[in-house]
């Protein structure tokens, strides 16, 4: 896969560009110092992929984003984003990612100045993720002469893409790459009444999160929260767990759910974690559980999707047509785990049976009218 790298920082164009190059399959075909002379290089390039700075003279990144979008739409680059750890940082790249970016990823110029692993090894599996979620989406796109199935029709099983869910009183959602932007579309549409809470495990670092549960809060009727320590759930909203933390669902008796933030277990690749967001609400709702597992890179939560079903719950994965990287959502399916294959349209229309006035049930929390 051919990348192109834009940067204002010579030092930055570098470093990122030589992990990039050192990296088998990956090829980095040109440097630009700003936005401007990224668009021009990836109208005469034709990459792939892009690491897209977001702070540059000239032109920034999301107007750099804009152009690229429109001036190399035959092509389609998918877009890496490269945001700052700040609070402004975070809200724009949230902005890239409505504006069509593939991805996000956090650069400490401190730390990758220093050939930091951590950033090397989630900068090259982003940018093979979203390689070859572009290739998948190319693939459902394209018109085939030939009678042989194309690899976005074998991944999407025969499944129901409607579900029963009335007596759900919990839901839990996980997601990953491509994420934020369906959380907002699934979530932040939905009318009055929410009946039941809903967790949210989004792979993303503490000041993206906060970023998330702000936009959630700002644009869903219930309201959304930042779960950053123990609370009991006395209300039915969303709780957004903090980055860096594994949410984690408790009950005694027949009280209020508890959240808590913890490091358990330290052996996730991903905090927070979603098979763990997964199990533990599965003992806390049993079978007014639905688990809905969005777009994402690798497998987590599909082994807690099987936890979910062995508690009675219920399981909606993403369809393949409309995810940024379909590996979560595979996972799920190809364990046998996924009750019903959906769009977010149409996962948002099915939540919308949780709406309204009314209690679900007598051991969830109190029903809020928004």
């Amino acid at each position: 896969m051919r990348v192109l790298v834009i940067d204002d920082s010579a030092f930055m164009r570098k470093v990122i560009s030589q992990m990039i190059q050192d990296t088998p399959g990956l090829e980095v075909v040109g440097q630009a110092r700003n936005g401007r002379d990224g668009v021009e290089q990836a109208q005469k390039l034709k990459p792939d992929l892009i690491t897209l700075d977001i702070e540059m003279p000239v032109l920034d990144g999301l107007g750099a984003l804009r152009e690229i979008r429109i001036k190399c739409r035959k092509e389609h680059p998918a877009v890496l984003m490269c945001s700052s750890l700040t609070t402004q940082g975070s809200k724009e790249a949230f902005k890239a990612l409505r504006l069509g970016a593939a991805d996000v990823i956090a650069k400490d110029p401190g730390t990758v100045g220093k050939h930091d692993a951590d950033f090397r090894d989630e900068l090259i599996a982003k940018l093979k993720a979203i390689g070859k979620g572009r290739r998948h989406a190319a693939a459902a796109s394209s018109k085939t002469t030939t009678s042989a199935p194309s690899d976005a029709k074998r991944d999407a099983p025969d499944l129901p893409s409607e579900l029963d869910i009335s007596a759900v009183t919990g839901v839990v959602i996980g997601s990953s790459t491509g994420g934020p932007p369906v959380l907002e579309d699934i979530l932040g549409h939905m009318p009055s009444g929410l009946r039941v809470p809903i967790y949210v495990a989004q792979h993303m670092p503490p000041v993206f999160t906060k970023t998330l549960a702000a936009r959630l809060d700002q644009h869903a009727v219930c309201g959304a929260e930042l779960v950053t320590e123990r609370i009991s759930i006395t209300e039915n909203k969303i709780y957004v767990a903090e980055g860096g933390w594994h949410l984690h669902l408790t009950r005694i008796g027949r009280a209020n759910p508890r959240a808590d933030m913890r490091h358990q277990p330290e052996s996730a690749t991903f905090r927070p974690s979603v098979d763990t967001l997964f199990t533990t609400a599965a003992r806390v709702y049993g079978a007014g559980l639905l688990a809905i597992q969005l777009t994402g890179m690798g497998e987590d939560g599909a082994k807690g999707a099987a936890i979910v079903r062995a508690a009675g719950g219920r399981v909606i994965a993403q369809h393949p047509s409309t995810c940024v990287v379909y590996g979560m959502p595979k996972a799920v399916v190809n364990s046998g785990q996924a009750d019903a294959l959906m769009t977010p349209p149409q996962i948002a229309k099915t939540l919308t049976q949780l709406c309204g006035t009314g209690v679900i049930s007598p051991d969830g929390p109190s029903s809020r009218v928004a």
